[in-house]
């Protein structure tokens, strides 16, 4: 019995004889071009000069006008330019071809960089919601006019890079954190004019450092769910979305399959999934239209791309990892 082997792209087939059988399936939904590379990577360029530009003018207006508002803003818009110059260093990592040291690519890179950025925004509400407390107990008197124009100038900058954005936001975790990242942003401009309003027709003071607070919540609350999501892809957690218990009973109803075990899944980013699982099969049965009928379900029904399958003939006593999910030792 052999299996069939599939290059990524699916480009040519062989026949390479195993005992136990292995089929890789390398279909790869996700393509073997990085489509969004070139224009994601233009785009990231754009932003960052433009975020760079926005924070120098938040940052000198914000002392002028002492905003603290207005400076925390500034600082996130630094925030902002970082986590966009890890996006384009992720995705540039991302186009480099796998190698012996690295057989999965550089793909991962992505993850780490939404990490990163997550962890960032994180600290940065931090300090803006300590800082923010300090002024509720002490207000400082604030330009209302200055900051009012400056926040204005920080939003618009910020929906143009928000709507470069968009279209590559939803299937690449480092372009979402780092969207994330400028949508916040945008928020906080808009907290920051409503402050800059306040004061100037009714000398509130205490808008700027309550728009602060407020601002610094919505930054833990998206950034809490990107870093949990990064770390979970990063820990090899199961894929948000695929039921194991699914995936081991529907792998069961194939015909001739006697038994599934030692089931593996894992991200390797959010739009790259992969498998490996053992497969007890009966002695007289065809390898080959097991391991089709294997990877075409597991494709279909579960958007599994990259799956590796152990045929095992019953009898075959080379596996001592019988359990539907097996713990790993080291």
């Amino acid at each position: 019995m052999s299996s069939k082997e599939k290059s990524c792209c699916g480009h040519g087939q062989g026949d390479h004889q195993h005992h136990p059988e292995h089929n890789h399936n390398h279909s790869h939904s996700h393509g073997c071009g990085h489509q969004h590379a070139v224009p994601v990577g233009a785009k990231l360029g754009w932003s960052v000069g433009i975020t760079l530009l926005v924070f120098g003018a938040e940052l000198v207006g914000g002392y002028m006008t002492h905003s603290l508002a207005l400076l925390s803003d500034a600082w996130h818009v630094l925030a902002d330019a970082l986590a966009l110059i890890i996006s384009w260093w992720a995705i540039k990592q991302a186009q480099k071809s796998s190698t012996l040291a690295n057989t999965f690519g550089f793909h991962r890179s992505q993850v780490v960089a939404g990490f990163i950025n997550g962890l960032s925004l994180l600290v940065i509400s931090g300090w803006i919601l300590i800082e923010a407390v300090q002024r509720l107990f002490n207000p400082v008197p604030v330009l209302g006019k200055e900051m009012f124009i400056i926040a204005t100038v920080g939003l618009v900058a910020n929906l143009l890079i928000a709507l470069l954005l968009n279209g590559h936001a939803h299937d690449d975790m480092n372009v979402k954190s780092a969207f994330l990242h400028v949508l916040g942003d945008a928020l906080a401009s808009v907290g920051v004019i409503v402050a800059g309003v306040l004061m100037m027709k009714y000398q509130w003071y205490l808008a700027d450092p309550l728009i602060s607070i407020a601002i610094s919540l919505m930054i833990v609350r998206s950034a809490y769910r990107v870093t949990r999501q990064a770390f979970h892809i990063l820990m090899e957690g199961s894929p948000v979305g695929v039921d194991l218990s699914q995936v081991l009973q529907r792998l069961s109803q194939v015909p001739s399959v006697s038994g599934v075990h030692d089931l593996h899944v894992w991200n390797i980013t959010e739009a790259i999934t992969c498998l490996a699982v053992h497969i007890e099969v009966a002695a007289e049965a065809e390898g080959d239209a097991i391991l089709r009928s294997c990877n075409e379900l597991l494709e279909r029904e579960f958007h599994i791309g990259h799956s590796t399958i152990q045929l095992e003939r019953q009898g075959y006593t080379g596996c001592s990892r019988r359990q539907p999910i097996c713990t790993l030792v080291a």
